[in-house]
């Protein structure tokens, strides 16, 4: 005996777009309509049913009229009201699914600190998914591109589901207005969409230049990937879940919107985290990281050191500053001009301020390209740079 659904709020929850798209998703075509009342659909294959989808949320007997879908439904595809409410309700989202296997989550449940990382790391998968689908790149920093954070603002969590510990995440989709054509070779997706799909394919991307590692060595599969979404921040992010109850393996599937349903040839399959290529993925954010370079960041702090050869016009001087939330020792090459304004900086214990290209090189990180050297002679301004630092 199947469960009937009598929740009003769970019922009132629906929204006819959505009903609509699973509707059209299942087979089920408009039959007739009275425009801004109602609209009425068959299926060939359930010649017996009927489905009345009300279109006015204010009229008196919406709520009514959607709980009449869900019984509708359950007679003809012989599912639980529950089941058919659960997949109305999410026709709307991408689904992605995260489950976790290890020893520690066969009944379904987690620790608590392993959950509480393992949603973190989810979140930043899918953030270094939506910075990839605005623009590629090796590394993301802490100012991450606009559209990326308005997704992330969108996006939603889940119920868990079972099946060792199963993490969802739930990305909005718009639905489509009319069937995908052989025409239109490159349709236009919605942002949400193709941060979905570039997450997917930067995953399988990622464990393919693991598993090419292990065999040749070489981090060039993963330096070959960045276009496709492989950065360091996902491959962070994908290591992190195996800090978490140890598990043997992650996999990472997808179950496209109802709503815009994915055609079937561009539809990725399940994709199989191991822990073995885990060093691998560890190292390759490591790497990413090392070569990277943060291009026009602005540099705040104390010249800690100064060292000019004898007759040289230009000199090195040494910058304490806070990168991306690490302190760093930064070597700045200055004209004679600048290095004065540094030695006095040095001498007044006053921070100096730059922009320029940040990175590695050899055992010391330098800053390339310099611009807008100047002293902060502001005790406010002077006492905030401080504070970064310490």
């Amino acid at each position: 005996m199947r469960a009937t659904v009598t929740d009003a709020n769970a019922i009132a929850a629906l929204k006819p777009q959505n009903i609509i798209g699973y509707l059209k998703a299942k087979g089920w075509t408009k039959y007739s309509e009275k425009r801004g009342a109602f609209s009425v659909w068959i299926n060939d294959r359930f010649p017996d049913a009927e489905v009345v989808v009300p279109s006015k949320r204010e009229a008196s007997d919406f709520v009514t009229r959607l709980g009449s879908i869900l019984p509708e439904l359950e007679s003809a595809e012989q599912r639980s009201q529950v089941d058919i409410l659960r997949d109305l309700l999410n026709s709307g989202f991408d689904i992605m699914r995260l489950a976790a296997r290890s020893p520690f989550t066969t009944d379904g449940s987690i620790r608590i600190g392993d959950g509480v990382h393992l949603f973190e790391h989810a979140r930043e998968m899918l953030l270094a998914g939506a910075c990839a689908a605005v623009k590629p790149r090796a590394v993301f920093h802490s100012r991450k591109p606009q559209p990326a954070l308005e997704y992330m603002d969108q996006a939603r969590l889940g119920q868990t589901e079972h099946g060792s510990y199963v993490l969802t995440i739930l990305s909005p989709v718009a639905p489509l207005l009319h069937a995908y054509s052989d025409e239109e070779l490159f349709p236009e997706e919605p942002f949400a969409r193709r941060v979905v799909k570039t997450l997917t394919k930067a995953i399988a991307l990622t464990v393919d230049a693991a598993d090419a590692a292990i065999v040749d060595t070489d981090f060039s599969p993963f330096q070959n990937a960045v276009q496709g979404g492989v950065s360091a921040n996902l491959c962070e992010a994908l290591a992190g879940f195996f800090k978490i109850s140890d598990p043997t393996e992650m996999s990472f599937s997808v179950g496209w919107a109802l709503n815009r349903p994915m055609p079937e040839q561009e539809a990725p399959g399940k994709i199989t985290i191991t822990n073995d290529i885990i060093p691998m993925i560890e190292e390759a954010a490591k790497t990413f990281r090392q070569k990277d370079t943060l291009e026009a960041y602005p540099v705040t702090g104390p010249v800690v050191k100064l060292e000019r050869p004898e007759n040289s016009e230009s000199g090195v001087v040494t910058i304490w500053a806070n990168v991306e939330g690490v302190v760093r020792k930064l070597n700045l090459t200055l004209n004679e001009a600048e290095y004065k304004l540094a030695t006095e900086a040095h001498k007044n214990y006053s921070p100096i301020k730059v922009v320029g290209d940040v990175k590695k090189q050899g055992r010391s990180y330098v800053i390339a390209n310099p611009i807008n050297f100047d002293v902060i002679k502001d005790s406010d301004d002077a006492d905030a740079v401080e504070a970064t630092i310490n």
